[in-house]
């Protein structure tokens, strides 16, 4: 799934790979450096293009920002694709989510900060404020899918699994700002078990699966 994009752009060109090239440059500028000190002129210089061939592929910074976030999003649902391939009920489900997801942020927490920066910076930006708010569903979606492929959630539950899932992805959050700023890991696994109990609790009065 791609980030949705709201303004009008024209077709951008993609010659030898040159997008892919400065979209896998700007990430590993940003993962250095952060959003906020990640300029175009510095994304040309570790992509190995001129600033000119850089804005010949993208308009700007935002854009560019757009194409990290869909790079992101399109590595996490295809991790998640695969470790969840296997059928479980919802109730294991949660718990290994949640679990899983911790895994991966633990081994790359870096990715975790450049995507708060991305919330941030997009919402101080006139014009592109919804990128934040693309980015906030896509990753709710996420959960969502995840939680939808139970093998004992019906085709009819949508709505619900919607719920639960944004009860798990906005207090999860919530947990991972808190590690990311105490780096308290004992902390997050007690609020992480917590939370699995929760949503598990939270699915079964919803009249889910478990």
């Amino acid at each position: 799934m791609t980030m949705p994009a709201k303004r009008a752009t024209r077709q951008r060109p993609n010659s030898a790979g040159r997008r892919e090239q400065i979209v896998d440059a700007a990430l590993k500028v940003m993962l250095a450096e952060g959003v906020y000190r990640t300029t175009t002129r510095r994304i040309a210089e570790a992509a190995q293009v001129n600033v000119a061939t850089l804005h010949y592929h993208f308009h700007d910074k935002e854009e560019i920002l757009l194409s990290v976030m869909d790079l992101l999003v399109r590595g996490y649902r295809a991790v998640l694709a695969r470790q969840f391939a296997e059928p479980q009920p919802l109730e294991t489900r949660i718990a290994d989510l949640l679990w899983f997801i911790w895994g991966e942020i633990k081994r790359a927490p870096e990715e975790q900060l450049v995507l708060q920066e991305m919330t941030l910076y997009v919402l101080r930006q006139t014009g592109v404020e919804h990128l934040a708010a693309d980015k906030d569903r896509i990753f709710l979606q996420l959960y969502s899918d995840s939680l939808r492929t139970a093998v004992d959630v019906g085709p009819d539950e949508n709505g619900r699994i919607e719920q639960l899932a944004n009860f798990i992805y906005t207090s999860f959050v919530g947990i991972l700002n808190q590690w990311l700023a105490t780096h308290d890991t004992d902390l997050l696994r007690a609020a992480t078990a917590t939370l699995i109990l929760a949503a598990q609790d939270t699915a079964r009065r919803l009249g889910l699966g478990c």
